[in-house]
């Protein structure tokens, strides 16, 4: 609806000023529609974002790196005094503190650590290059050992490139693993951010 107003404005604002439409209540200042446009902009990452999570299936280790994104953008719009109103900065500071709610969820979760861990585009490079406090790479490299060590230290492990009796073919797995493939880029087209610390 937002995108229609502003892009049909010249529109909107001559059917509002007709009089004998009624409609002059509507009528939007000058202020007004700039907060509009300024609204329509900053949206946009929440636009993104949703699209980017709505195709094909969501992948634990994309949450993070998203979630820095749009704290990293937040964070630039609201300090740019020049280009957005009081209005929308405070609005987006708002959005900002909800959004580190759910980003507190995370950090008490060791399931999105570790997934970035073990992703492998990033592994322990995405908190370094994220800038991360140390202490928190620890932290994440320490999930990921406590995890392997209750769930899968001392578990058998079966050598799938050999064919078992019966079989006369390796597991799609063996296979798949075994040949030369290229680097998995599933995240290329998501920025690598510096999350931001500071809380609005």
């Amino acid at each position: 609806m937002l995108d229609v107003a502003v892009k049909y404005r010249e529109a909107v604002e001559d059917i509002c000023s007709k009089v004998d439409l009624g409609l002059r209540a509507y009528e939007l200042t000058a202020r007004e529609w700039t907060i509009a446009i300024q609204l329509h902009n900053v949206l946009k990452i929440f636009k993104d974002g949703t699209t980017y999570f709505s195709r094909g299936s969501p992948n634990l280790a994309r949450v993070i790196p998203a979630m820095d994104l749009i704290d990293m953008t937040l964070t630039n719009q609201i300090r740019d005094e020049t280009r957005y109103d009081h209005a929308i900065r405070t609005s987006l500071a708002r959005g900002k503190k909800l959004l580190n709610r759910y980003y507190k969820l995370s950090d008490m979760s060791a399931t999105y650590r570790i997934a970035l861990m073990l992703h492998p585009s990033y592994k322990d490079q995405y908190f370094k290059q994220a800038g991360w406090p140390s202490s928190w790479i620890k932290d994440a490299q320490e999930m990921l050992q406590d995890e392997y060590d209750r769930c899968y230290r001392g578990s058998e492990v079966l050598d799938d490139a050999e064919p078992q009796a019966g079989n006369t073919q390796p597991s799609m797995f063996a296979r798949k693993l075994s040949s030369k493939r290229k680097r998995d880029d599933s995240m290329a087209d998501v920025p690598e951010v510096r999350p931001s610390l500071d809380t609005v």
